[in-house]
C-alpha cells in the first residue's frame, strides 16, 4: 500500500463522518423496461456510484466559501499559513491557496489544448506538487509524521484536501448491486473522469458499504476495463477514452451492443456512449447529479433508474 493510501486509509478511519442527505429523484422516461444479452457494464464514478454532492454546491457563492473553508482545513494541517502569507500578506491564506490551485490548473488544461486534446484532464497530484515547491521556497517544510517523498506530500495533501471539499461515500445499495452482476457472470468496469484518489476511495467505500464482503476494487472491476481520466489526460466525453475501451472489449470478444454504460451525465456519459455502440443505463436517483445538460429528449438512454437494486432487475445477462 502507498504511503498516500495509508494516509487516506487513517483519515477515513479517523474522521468517518455522517455525509447522509435526502435523496430525491429525477423524473426522465426511457423505453425499455430491461436490457437484454448484456455482458460488461462500464460505470461512470462521481455522480453515479459515488454521492459527492454538498448542499453548499447549489449556490456559487456558497460553494466558493466551502471549498475556502477546505482549503483552510488543509493550510491548517499543513502548517502552510505563514509561507502563503510571506507569498501574498494582503490575503488570507485560503485565498491565495485557491488562487494557486485554480491557476494552475487551468495553466495545466491550456497546455493540453495546446496538444489538440479537446478535454483536458489535469493530473491533481501534480498541480499539489507544484504548489509544494513554491512553499519551500519560502521556507517552508512538513513537520508532521514522514509521508514520503515529496511526491508522496504532495498526493497527501491532494487527498486531505478532496475529503474535505466533497461529500463522501456511494450511494445506498451500490455495493450489492455490484455483487449481484458479479454473480451474474458480468464483466465490471469503470469510464470515468477520475484521479489517483478515486480507486483508494472506492476500495474505501466498498469495504464500509460491503462490511468488508469487498475487500478491494479489483475484486469487482476488471484492471483491463478501468479507464480513469487522469491516466490519459483526457476527460470524458472524449471519444478517445471509449476507443481504449473498445479495444479492451475486443479482447474479451465482447459486442458494444452487449455493453451497458450507466452513467448520471447525459453530455459526458450517455450521448458519448451511446455514439460508442454501447447500450446505457442513465441513474436519476439524485436530482442534484443527474445532470441533462439541455439534452432531455435529444439524448434518450435506454434505461432509466432510481435505486440500485432497480438497476440489477433491470440488466440481464440473458438474451431472451
Amino acid at each position: 500500500m502507498s504511503i498516500a493510501a495509508e494516509f487516506a486509509a487513517e483519515l477515513h478511519r479517523v474522521d468517518a463522518r455522517d455525509h447522509a442527505r435526502e435523496l430525491r429523484s429525477l423524473s426522465y422516461s426511457s423505453p425499455n423496461e430491461i436490457i437484454r444479452d448484456v455482458r460488461v457494464l462500464i460505470f461512470d464514478v462521481y455522480g453515479t456510484l459515488f454521492n459527492y454532492w454538498k448542499n453548499e454546491f447549489g449556490d456559487k457563492a456558497t460553494k466558493k466559501h466551502a471549498q475556502l473553508n477546505s482549503f483552510k482545513s488543509t493550510i491548517d494541517y499543513f502548517g502552510m499559513e505563514p509561507y502563503l502569507l510571506d507569498m501574498d500578506k494582503e490575503h488570507p491564506a485560503e485565498n491565495t491557496l485557491w488562487d494557486l490551485y485554480h491557476g494552475l490548473i487551468t495553466l495545466k488544461q491550456n497546455l493540453l489544448i495546446e496538444k489538440d486534446i479537446s478535454y483536458p484532464e489535469v493530473k491533481i497530484d501534480e498541480v499539489w506538487t507544484a504548489i509544494l515547491l513554491m512553499l519551500k521556497r519560502h521556507g517552508y517544510k512538513y513537520s508532521g509524521k514522514d509521508l514520503g517523498d515529496d511526491a508522496e506530500l504532495a498526493r497527501c495533501i491532494a487527498y486531505y484536501y478532496n475529503f474535505h471539499a466533497f461529500n463522501r461515500g456511494l450511494y445506498p445499495g451500490v455495493a450489492n448491486a455490484l455483487l449481484a452482476f458479479k454473480q451474474k457472470n458480468m464483466r465490471l468496469g469503470i469510464l470515468s473522469n477520475a484521479q489517483f484518489y478515486t480507486s483508494i476511495d472506492l476500495t474505501l467505500f466498498l469495504r464500509d458499504q460491503s462490511n468488508n464482503a469487498i475487500e478491494d476494487l479489483g475484486e469487482i472491476f476488471d484492471h483491463d476495463l478501468i479507464y480513469y481520466s487522469y491516466e490519459y489526460s483526457m476527460a470524458k466525453p472524449s471519444q478517445a477514452l471509449f476507443r481504449k475501451l473498445f479495444d479492451a472489449l475486443y479482447e474479451y470478444q465482447v459486442l458494444p451492443s452487449q455493453t451497458v454504460f450507466v452513467g448520471n451525465d447525459l453530455a459526458a456519459d450517455i450521448k458519448p456512449a451511446q455514439e460508442a455502440g454501447m447500450k446505457t443505463a442513465l441513474y436519476v436517483g439524485d436530482d442534484k447529479s443527474a445532470f441533462l445538460n439541455g439534452l432531455r429528449s435529444a439524448v434518450i438512454p435506454d434505461i432509466t433508474f432510481s435505486t440500485w437494486n432497480e438497476l440489477t432487475e433491470r440488466v440481464s445477462f440473458y438474451e431472451k
